[in-house]
């Protein structure tokens, strides 16, 4: 599913958040990026199950530290969830090119 492993997906936090961002230091930007989405995904799975790896893929575009605090505050964890679901139903109801709405995220 959009390459994201669900390993833990059981889990509400597989890694804790000081073991990830220890990981995370030692590791490239592709397995960063793959950590925190393993991290991510399950979460965002709880909140919005049927767009989960489209909201994870785009929450993962955002800083580090950014996706780090989402990881910590279950609040604005939802709250950027839902920001992330008005663009895709935007794009799903505006004519025009998805891609560029997505973009300008």
């Amino acid at each position: 599913m959009g390459g994201i492993p669900m390993r833990d997906a059981g889990l509400s936090q597989p890694i804790p958040i000081g073991a990830l961002a220890s990981a995370l230091a030692n590791a490239s930007p592709e397995q960063q990026r793959t950590m925190l989405g393993e991290s991510l995904y399950p979460l965002v799975d709880q909140l919005e199950h049927e767009f989960a790896a489209k909201v994870t893929g785009m929450l993962l575009e955002m800083d580090q530290t950014e996706v780090l605090h989402l990881l910590e505050s279950p609040e604005t964890l939802k709250a950027k969830v839902a920001e992330a679901m008005d663009v895709l139903r935007n794009v799903g109801q505006q004519p025009g090119t998805p891609t560029d709405q997505l973009a300008s995220l």
